[in-house]
């Protein structure tokens, strides 16, 4: 069952997909659409899921989920992700490539860069361990609003990243 972003708990379950381009206004549109549509009659094992959506930066899809009525199962969780290989496909967009990370360049606009190029720019010094990166692995809206842009130093990115 489909609401409103805003009325999300909290504590509700996010799912982040990140497109590697700005998503303009007729994509957004249909991707909209195809997503209140499934939402709207999101289910699991026959239970209705209350859940939402709001796209971010015409760039970020997040999903979310109150758990607390509903949790999602293996088989509602792979309906989310075929709606979504589904809007790659008849968008032209990525939408699941996990190796490009998105931060703020040096002109605050949104970007990506596949991980080994994001990796070179931090050791050449076009980058520093104060770039805001989006971190795309929390899991609660909460975390969401409050850790989700975050620079480098406190991402996860630096355990595998050259920061200082």
């Amino acid at each position: 069952m489909y609401g409103a972003f805003e009325d999300m708990k909290a504590e509700a379950r996010v799912w982040i997909f990140q497109s590697t381009e700005f998503l303009e206004f007729e994509k957004v549109e249909r991707i909209s659409a195809r997503l209140m549509n499934f939402l709207d009659d999101w289910k699991a094992h026959g239970h209705d899921l209350n859940a939402s959506f709001t796209i971010i930066y015409n760039r970020f899809i997040v999903v979310s989920l109150d758990e607390a009525s509903y949790q999602a199962t293996g088989c509602s969780i792979d309906k989310l992700v075929q709606l979504v290989q589904g809007l790659e496909k008849e968008l032209n967009i990525s939408l699941l490539d996990r190796t490009q990370i998105a931060y703020r360049d040096h002109n605050d606009m949104i970007d990506t860069s596949h991980m080994m190029d994001f990796r070179a720019a931090l050791e050449n010094g076009d980058l520093s361990k104060d770039t805001i990166v989006f971190n795309n692995l929390v899991s609660t809206k909460s975390e969401l609003e409050s850790k989700w842009e975050t620079s480098i130093k406190n991402s996860w990115h630096k355990d595998w990243l050259p920061v200082a």
